[in-house]
């Protein structure tokens, strides 16, 4: 019950974030590596801040988990490195993880993400790589941190 309200909750605010931000700069749908692995989503509010979010599953050894996580980015505008062909963007947020276990409690995590965002110059194609300290506020408490690597079709 937890999780298909939690579903609902994030889907709710995905959209309707989405439909307020479509024309900015289009939403960004692509693919994950590392932690989670699965895949990813960008929606963003303004030309410095966005909604970005990740979905994964980990299947190893019979040992079954999902992940979902959404997170608040604030984009270093000042800070953009032009590179000839593109752009790198800095960035920094807050978020929270949720970890979802076979035959275990859900785990709720207060994220810090971090990383570079490389938009391709007059293509719809950004890659990504961050880092995000987070912290488990649910039995067990415990900090750790993932990082991931990915890419985001942006449509428009």
């Amino acid at each position: 019950m937890k999780t298909r309200f939690l579903t609902f909750v994030l889907s709710t605010v995905f959209l309707l974030t989405a439909n307020h931000t479509f024309a900015q700069d289009g939403v960004g749908l692509g693919g994950e590596l590392a932690s989670p692995t699965g895949l990813s989503y960008k929606v963003p509010i303004n030309a410095s801040s966005a909604i970005t979010g990740a979905w994964g599953v980990f299947l190893t050894d019979g040992f079954t988990s999902s992940t979902f996580e959404v997170n608040y980015l604030m984009y270093r505008e000042n800070e953009n490195f032009n590179i000839g062909s593109g752009n790198l963007s800095p960035y920094i947020g807050g978020g929270l993880s949720f970890v979802f276990r076979k035959n275990a409690d859900a785990q709720v995590a207060l994220r810090v993400p971090f990383g570079i965002e490389y938009k391709i110059d007059n293509a719809p194609i950004e890659i990504y790589m961050d880092i995000g300290p987070y912290l488990v506020v649910t039995d067990p408490l415990s900090y750790s941190f993932d990082s991931s690597l990915g890419f985001r079709y942006r449509f428009k």
